[in-house]
């Protein structure tokens, strides 16, 4: 039974794990919203409007506006390949968004303004499965929105939390001339992001601007895996429910084993409630011991399985998800609940007599 509970234990962390690394990849790639706030051009027009502009200039709180180039490099995701942006920008606005960001170059060294060099934080270096002087972007990538038509080499790498990467703005505007130029929002506190975004997203023309909000992201990437949360949580349900069932049958089936046993201790005298908490105290111990081991198994090859299966394919897990630990507390609890109810009525329809008897 302790094999059943750790093998179900595994199994239902594991595909929470998974599904929920859907969430945790695109809020990792697209965590540079919660530095600053990209507000994009639309209609195929080639930079912020004047009026949409004077809107965002006017809105309290607001720290820096700066108007950036870019151009765009694929990186791998559980959907496949997906373009990512690296922000053209002049060399005190880098260094400011890095020191915002909480990121530092820790190999390399900075673009020199107008060559074609980028710098890349470290969890896309892995990502690319790049090193210092190979090539980020160039004419000859495939899928990307609008790739560069000069072949860029990564000359620095950047460690700490944030996945964002830099270039220098008078590159992006020499080789990319058409390309549409944004507005990148800051706010005075870091904690005011959110609030200023969603203003300017309830103010601001969306048939002339996007404003491309960390909550926007969020919002639509959840609803649009709402169903395949309900799904798991159906299939999880049902996993829970027949290992429930199994694990109570087996317990009753040990129960019925050891059935003379109780009525010897029954017809010594000990009470029947005492010989039923004894009964499924040993259930809830092993169920118990069952899904500590059954965590610590999935911790330990999600671990292993994060660096060597899943990042090289574009996944990101956390192997430690609370989430999925908290989908597996019902396994115990309704094991022993079921071993209650059953050993419960075998008990009260037990005669230690009738029993000794027979023996």
């Amino acid at each position: 039974m302790a094999v059943v509970i750790v093998l179900s234990v595994f199994l239902i962390a594991s595909v929470v794990t998974i599904v929920n690394s859907v969430d945790l990849t695109v809020t990792t790639i697209y965590n540079y919203t919660q530095i600053a706030t990209p507000i994009i051009p639309q209609r195929s027009t080639l930079s912020v409007d004047d009026s949409s502009e004077a809107i965002v200039r006017k809105q309290p709180g607001i720290d820096q506006i700066m108007d950036s180039g870019a151009f765009f490099m694929n990186i791998n995701t559980v959907f496949g390949r997906v373009p990512f942006i690296c922000f053209a920008l002049t060399d005190p606005q880098r260094d400011y968004l890095m020191h915002r960001a909480g990121d530092r170059l820790t190999s390399g060294r900075l673009p020199v303004a107008g060559r074609p060099e980028a710098i890349l934080s470290e969890g896309l270096v892995r990502n690319k499965k790049l090193k210092i002087g190979d090539i980020v972007a160039g004419p000859t990538d495939e899928g990307g929105i609008a790739g560069c038509p000069i072949p860029v080499k990564l000359v620095g790498i950047m460690s700490g939390p944030s996945w964002i990467a830099f270039t220098s703005r008078s590159f992006a505007d020499a080789a990319l001339p058409a390309m549409p130029t944004f507005l990148l929002v800051t706010t005075k506190s870091p904690g005011d992001l959110a609030a200023v975004s969603k203003s300017l997203d309830n103010n601001l023309d969306h048939a002339k601007v996007q404003v491309l909000s960390n909550h926007n992201l969020v919002q639509q990437l959840r609803d649009s895996l709402a169903s395949m949360y309900l799904i798991m949580s159906l299939v999880n349900a049902m996993v829970i429910l027949v290992v429930a069932i199994m694990s109570g049958m087996l317990s009753n089936i040990y129960f019925t084993q050891r059935l003379s046993e109780f009525a010897v201790l029954a017809a010594i005298g000990l009470r029947r409630s005492v010989l039923i908490w004894h009964a499924v105290s040993e259930t809830a111990i092993l169920t118990a011991i069952g899904w500590v081991l059954g965590i610590i198994v999935t911790w330990s090859s999600l671990s292993y399985m994060r660096g060597t299966v899943f990042e090289p394919r574009g996944m990101l897990i956390d192997p430690h998800d609370i989430v999925a630990l908290l989908y597996t507390v019902p396994i115990p609890l309704i094991i022993t609940l079921f071993a209650v109810a059953t050993i419960a009525y075998r008990m009260s329809r037990l005669d230690p007599v009738a029993i000794i008897e027979r023996r």
